[in-house]
């Protein structure tokens, strides 16, 4: 890869543009994410951040309303869908979710601020065609313990 082509990619990244030979499984993904954010906004949520990465982890959504900040793990499938989509979010990835929302909570200052804290799960499935089939909010799937 040559120095420009390094540049673009990065700068794209910062950007938040995707790529365009992202892998199936990436464009479904992002799919899902994009979904699960217009279903929560039709719910009166506030979608304040999308994929917040630190070293420690990785939010999809973090979405706020009525005093809950909920830090949202979004997973999309195509029907049938092989496991139960909440099935494939392992122990692990719940303490990884945990650890990137104190990092939040910490550079955002919410100790200071009276918020509820929530860990959601949005699972959201498409049909062969990219349709989507159902979406289901699982409210306070995990907790920080």
């Amino acid at each position: 890869m040559t120095m420009k082509g390094t540049i673009a990619e990065l700068i794209s990244r910062l950007l938040g543009r995707r790529k365009a030979n992202a892998s199936p499984t990436a464009r479904l993904g992002r799919k899902g994410e994009d979904e699960a954010a217009r279903y929560l906004r039709g719910k009166g949520y506030k979608i304040l951040e999308r994929n917040y990465r630190v070293k420690q982890g990785e939010i999809d959504l973090v979405a706020f309303r009525e005093g809950v900040l909920a830090f949202v793990e979004v997973r999309a499938q195509t029907e049938p869908p092989l496991i139960e989509p909440l099935e494939t979010i392992t122990r692990r990835k719940q303490r990884r979710v945990i650890k990137a929302a104190q990092i939040y909570a910490t550079v955002k200052d919410l100790e200071q601020r009276d918020v509820s804290l929530r860990f959601d799960v949005i699972t959201v499935i498409f049909d062969s065609e990219g349709r989507r089939q159902n979406i289901r909010h699982l409210k306070g799937a995990f907790e920080a313990s």
